[in-house]
């Protein structure tokens, strides 16, 4: 296997546009990273059709720093052991361009 790259950090945002956090692990899968821009602020003044507050917009909301009350239930999905025990097993596919998840940690 060739390496492409290395992984110096892992973040996540749970609020679109506010400071995010910095993960020493973290799941992905299909629809991205688990607890990424859960939340989001929005403006009836805003655009039809992308209603939200954006830090070009807004400059002020990138001061905030957003994080989960209980961060352990934000790390990965509450079925995931079950995803697991049907095949999806992250050791098997994270290598491959096809993964229905992967876990990724960053190096000591």
């Amino acid at each position: 296997m060739n390496v492409i790259g290395t992984v110096e950090s892992l973040w996540r945002y749970p609020v679109k546009s506010m400071r995010g956090e910095e993960l020493e692990e973290m799941f992905a899968g299909y629809a991205g990273v688990y607890g990424d821009r859960v939340f989001a602020f929005t403006s009836s003044l805003s655009p039809k059709g992308f209603p939200f507050f954006t830090g070009r917009d807004q400059r002020q909301m990138i001061r905030y720093h957003a994080r989960f009350r209980n961060p352990e239930k934000a790390a990965r999905p509450i079925n995931l052991a079950e995803a697991e025990s049907s095949g999806a097993n992250p050791a098997q596919t994270s290598t491959r361009t096809t993964n229905s998840h992967c876990v990724a940690r960053t190096r000591p």
